[in-house]
């Protein structure tokens, strides 16, 4: 399974060089990344890599949804999110690290 989606990762996108990363997924390299578009193809490779695993019947749905999100943020503070993107492994530390905390009504916590 793993080797699958690391093939079909790789495949996605030729015209990029893959990164082995410590989760096992295939993301580009951004690491001279400047802007919020330069982080973008990473952002949704790393979605894309959970969508399909988690999401499938909506993996394209989900994955514009939630590059959105981030790049709403991302343009917010683009000189702290860049590189935090630029380093993120997962979505989950992308989240964790690099995005606006939430409250529990979803609106950005003060």
């Amino acid at each position: 399974m793993r080797l699958s989606l690391l093939l079909l990762v790789a495949c996605a996108c030729p015209a990029k060089k893959p990164v082995q990363q410590g989760g096992g997924s295939a993301v580009p390299s951004v690491s001279t990344a400047t802007t919020c578009d330069g982080v973008k193809p990473r952002v949704e490779q790393l979605y894309r890599a959970e969508a399909e695993a988690k999401e499938p019947k909506r993996v394209d749905e989900a994955v514009a949804d939630n590059t959105q999100m981030v790049m709403n943020d991302c343009a917010k503070d683009p000189a702290k999110t860049v590189p935090c993107l630029a380093k993120a492994a997962t979505v989950s530390e992308l989240e964790k690290d690099c995005l606006i905390p939430l409250d529990d009504e979803g609106t950005e916590a003060k």
